[in-house]
């Protein structure tokens, strides 16, 4: 992967340069090697990539997810889809209520890492290369977050049926197959969570969709508030604080980060 790092001269000017390593740690140490303190790495995608397996992916601040989502909500979306989170979390009842929780603190969902081509590809299909039954792709398209889903017309029955097998990879697909299928075997678990605390399958379906919409909205308001902070005074090490702690609190989420260049 490649990474772009900045560093300040002895006499004060700030540079900026780029190498190809395997994790932001290798590149600090590769710097420490030639003398050079970085102030800042980050993977050339704007992530903070730092090897991490794709599992270990979205679990930063897994206690703060819940907290952090509702505050994003509320002043990301000035109140006006403030009742996403009241028709997730606000239903009534011991088991709605249970359901609802679980839903919004689960971490199964993340960001693919390999391939952007790849990527890009199975967004677009549902992972129609990957997966073999309707079911599988449905749960597929909303597996990424704040990734808008294709649209799709799958049955409550293929839905069901997904949710009564498991789908193990074999040894011969890639990354990013591998990280999806993760993904949707965990949502399988999710949906069979929720119905059986009280829910259905299509009340799963439309919450899939509210959660995707409020991601979305989420994101697309980080990158507007960004827009807005380059039009600023700002300095340019307080830019960069800017979009990484911008970037912090979407990847907690499990959201893609603001590209700098955007």
């Amino acid at each position: 992967m490649k990474y772009t790092y900045a560093y300040k001269t002895s006499d004060g000017k700030r540079h900026e340069a780029a190498m190809d390593a395997e994790s932001r740690e290798a590149v600090f140490e590769a710097l420490r090697a030639r003398g050079i303190k970085a102030i800042k790495v980050v993977a050339a995608d704007g992530s903070k990539a730092n090897g991490a397996t794709p599992d270990d992916v979205g679990q930063r601040g897994r206690r703060l997810v819940i907290v952090a989502l509702l505050l994003l909500l509320a002043v990301a979306l000035s109140g006006g889809a403030a009742w996403v989170v009241a028709s997730i979390a606000g239903r009534r009842g011991a088991s709605s209520d249970g359901a609802a929780e679980s839903f919004l603190t689960s971490q199964t969902r993340r960001q693919v890492i390999g391939d952007a081509a790849i990527i890009e590809k199975g967004v677009a299909t549902g992972w129609a290369d990957v997966f073999e039954h309707e079911g599988e792709r449905f749960l597929a398209s909303f597996a990424i977050p704040g990734v808008k889903a294709g649209q799709r017309n799958t049955t409550v029955e293929e839905i069901e049926a997904a949710l009564s097998r498991s789908v193990e990879p074999p040894p011969e697909v890639g990354i990013e197959a591998r990280q999806i299928m993760s993904m949707v075997e965990g949502m399988k678990a999710e949906a069979r969570a929720y119905v059986a605390a009280g829910g259905t399958v299509v009340g799963y379906g439309k919450r899939l969709t509210e959660r995707q919409d409020a991601e979305i909205a989420i994101y697309e308001r980080a990158k507007s508030d960004f827009e807005a902070a380059k039009k600023s005074k700002k300095s340019e090490d307080e830019l960069v604080a800017y979009w990484e702690s911008l970037n912090d609190r979407l990847r907690n989420l499990g959201i893609r980060p603001v590209s700098m260049e955007e």
